[in-house]
């Protein structure tokens, strides 16, 4: 069924669907949309400077991380370098104290080596002294005589009662005191006790040992003495 339009002139309003603009499909979009698209860039604009100070605080942190990390890695390759110092100084140290009592204790025993080799030498010449004496006492009685000597000079002139001396010796004795002119007075007894070149003194004082053997004794004693002091 056909109706027809009674007055082409009247106006016919136009619909406007929603989401569309009324008088094209594809025209601008409404003043609200355009007012939040206005708002949206005004927010980007201010964002801008603040996103550029974010980055130049997270630059500068970053910035001061390293450093720290520089730093750190520095005082741990100081405290390394000190510490192998010290304990470097430490095994010195340690070397130069071993090095110190190797030296003492080997000056020690060069000490004690030296004593003792001058004991044994003076051991050794006593021996050969002894042995020169006693072979010369018995192929030669009168060598007693020097023996006389120096037993009268330490008496210094003392009253001597009697000697004492072995056999084979009286003979060389009484001729030693006829030379120097002490006899007169004194009694001279062989005694069997006694040893080859032993010669007693008996004075009223006490006794003078001059006997060969007793003299090599105080030499000795003398040597061991000065050994000791040194």
């Amino acid at each position: 069924m056909v109706k027809r339009i009674s007055n082409p002139a009247s106006s016919v309003e136009t619909v406007v669907w929603p989401g569309r603009h009324a008088g094209s499909a594809h025209g601008p979009p409404p003043k609200q949309l355009q007012r939040g698209s206005e708002s949206s860039q005004g927010k980007a604009a201010a964002s801008g400077p603040e996103a550029a100070e974010f980055e130049r605080r997270l630059a500068e942190l970053e910035r001061l991380r390293q450093l720290e990390t520089a730093e750190a890695h520095h005082r741990g390759v100081e405290d390394g370098l000190r510490r192998g110092r010290e304990e470097a100084a430490a095994e010195v140290k340690k070397a130069l104290d071993q090095v110190a009592r190797t030296l003492e204790e080997l000056a020690k025993a060069k000490s004690k080596l030296r004593q003792e080799a001058e004991r044994e030498l003076v051991k050794l010449a006593l021996a050969v002294a002894r042995r020169i004496l006693y072979r010369e006492l018995s192929t030669d009685p009168s060598s007693i005589e020097g023996i006389v000597h120096a037993a009268l000079q330490k008496l210094q002139q003392r009253e001597v009662s009697r000697v004492r001396v072995c056999p084979q010796a009286v003979a060389a004795v009484r001729a030693a005191l006829d030379r120097v002119g002490s006899r007169s007075g004194m009694e001279i007894v062989a005694d069997p006790g006694l040893a080859t070149g032993a010669l007693l003194f008996e004075t009223s004082v006490g006794e003078l040992d001059a006997s060969i053997e007793t003299q090599l004794q105080e030499i000795q004693r003398g040597f061991a003495d000065r050994l000791a002091i040194q």
